[in-house]
């Protein structure tokens, strides 16, 4: 809180600095407030709809959706929760207590994450749900152990059949413990719940499941029924549920349950092929390496990333077959995400440069497993270490230094968000002032922008939602986008509209003098041109728009 009042205090935007940070406000209040209210009228396509739902209540206090606090309403409490789940990983992990708080801080404390934590983006809720998931994972995994050892010395504390925190002892009978069974129900809803908030919580429930069978298929002691195998593969499935809504969403609303990926101008794929970072990265996984590998850099520093293979080093070599065994399938569990956003990279659906450290808020999906590992390398420290305060203090000093020195070298998120807001953004606020200062109070506004940029003129003006008739591309069968002096007081025309607009606002564009038959502009700059209907228009008689009006999907 202490980081989103200084930003504030420094610039009233900064919390939506991020282009989509607003379109996420937006969209969430569109469910309440807008021309075409209502759950199913605003769930879209390409964004999934969990972070938006969740934003909704906080999106309706008008301070806290003008100034983004509302982002913060619901980021932070995510950041907080999942350094909490963190911490419980890495102390089941390796059972000392202050390095979980190591670990946790180390992830609390980064900028780059607190940045992601105090903005409306989807982020920080999904990283809630995705760390939870592991959490919960871990727990079924290693089943009646509350601890596993790094290695099998008398000097480390070995639990292999201590008590579970929930009560089972090593003697109940795992196959039937009521404790193990809810802890793969939490894990599948926490894996659905993350499926519905980012396309890389994709991955969790194909590993999930892919896990769930083969272990199924695997385990033969009688501690796994025939019975209780299927009851785990049919309970893992439930993780699949949020893909399985969302696929059939797409197809009851478009008759295409790929929508979300195949439509134009929102989906990722569509967005990258106007994108010049594609053809860097597409095929290229040499570029794709190096610039990925670049961005964690940036964001954890060289201590963290030695460390961290450092640790997965000690993992290898250090405790039974089997415990290596379980942290192996965790460590792959939590690298699902950042391996989905390798993946799509390399295939040419997702977007990130080092220039501008455009995206590199996906490294964030990196941390849980970095941290973890590092975590695995300061348990495993010599005792001389360990028990010497001066000796131990230090290597802590290190390991934070990077962190409290990346505000002055450059936060990565921060960055690229500032340099997003200063491309047109600075237009945009002026646009919104313009019509809010000339704004009668109750009008229709039309706004041919494109998605993006009406998104930001919108949440700026401080005019309520539903006063505005957004065109888009697929609008352009609207009355009001035909003959628009008869539908509103107000229009507002994108000079240099976004691709979701591009058609129908040169449709205006190229009939300038009609419009200004009916309209008075009372605003105009190098993007944007207000305008506001005459009161001397004479509605008796009507120009006929011959001209051919911009074919699209009306989808």
């Amino acid at each position: 809180m202490s980081a989103a009042f200084f930003l504030y205090s420094i610039d009233r935007f900064s919390l939506i600095y991020y282009g989509d940070s607003i379109s996420h406000l937006v969209r969430a209040r569109e469910f309440v407030d807008s021309n075409n209210p209502g759950l199913f009228g605003q769930l879209g396509t390409a964004w999934l709809p969990l972070p938006h739902l969740l934003l909704l209540p906080f999106t309706l206090i008008e301070p806290l959706f003008r100034t983004g606090f509302a982002g913060a309403a619901l980021s932070l409490p995510s950041l907080a929760i999942s350094a909490v789940f963190l911490y419980r990983i890495i102390k089941s992990h390796i059972n000392v207590g202050y390095v979980a708080t190591v670990g946790a801080l180390l992830y609390a404390t980064n900028p780059n994450i607190i940045y992601m934590g105090i903005t409306p983006m989807t982020e920080a809720p999904f990283m809630l749900f995705f760390v939870g998931s592991a959490y919960f994972f871990m727990r079924w995994m290693w089943g009646t152990s509350k601890y596993l050892s790094l290695n099998s010395s008398n000097e480390d504390k070995t639990l292999g059949l201590a008590e579970h925190p929930a009560g089972r002892s090593s003697s109940e009978n795992y196959g039937q413990s009521p404790y193990v069974f809810l802890d793969l129900i939490t894990c599948s809803i926490f894996v659905s719940l993350a499926t519905l908030c980012r396309y890389e919580g994709w991955a969790l429930p194909v590993f999930f499941i892919s896990f769930i069978v083969i272990t199924a298929i695997r385990k033969k002691d009688y501690h796994h029924s025939r019975k209780y195998k299927i009851r785990i593969i049919l309970v893992s499935t439930l993780s699949f549920s949020g893909i399985a809504l969302w696929l059939i969403w797409n197809a009851f609303e478009y008759n295409d349950p790929l929508e979300f990926a195949n439509a134009p101008y929102f989906s990722a794929a569509a967005q990258a092929l106007e994108s010049p970072n594609r053809a860097f990265l597409y095929l290229q996984p040499w570029n794709v390496a190096s610039l990925y590998g670049v961005t964690a850099l940036a964001i954890y520093g060289p201590v963290l990333l030695v460390t961290a293979l450092l640790g997965y080093l000690f993992h290898r070599c250090l405790g039974k077959t089997d415990e290596r065994r379980k942290r192996r399938n965790l460590y792959l569990f939590l690298a699902m995400p950042p391996m989905f956003t390798v993946i799509s990279l390399l295939v040419g659906i997702g977007e990130m440069n080092q220039k501008q450290w455009f995206n590199s808020r996906f490294a964030v999906f990196l941390a849980p497993l970095i941290i973890l590992l590092s975590c695995v390398f300061l348990a495993r420290l010599p005792g001389r270490f360990k028990k010497n305060y001066v000796k131990f203090a230090a290597i802590m000093f290190i390991f934070f230094t990077y962190q409290f020195l990346t505000p002055a070298l450059g936060v990565g998120t921060f960055l690229n968000a500032n340099y997003q807001f200063a491309v047109n953004r600075l237009f945009q606020i002026q646009t919104a002032e313009a019509l809010a200062s000339s704004y009668d109070g109750n009008s229709t506004i039309v706004i041919i922008t494109g998605s993006s940029q009406q998104n930001n003129i919108m949440q700026a003006s401080g005019i309520p939602l539903r006063q505005f008739d957004q065109i888009l591309e697929s609008g352009s069968y609207k009355d009001s986008f035909k003959e628009p002096w008869l539908h509103s007081e107000y229009i507002i025309l994108g000079k240099k509209p976004d691709a979701s607009a591009y058609s129908v606002a040169h449709y205006w564009l190229d009939r300038q003098p009609l419009l200004e038959k009916y309209f008075n502009t009372i605003y105009e700059d190098k993007y944007y041109k207000v305008m506001v209907l005459s009161d001397g228009s004479n509605f008796s008689t009507f120009d006929t728009v011959t001209q051919s009006v911009p074919s699209t999907d009306r989808r």
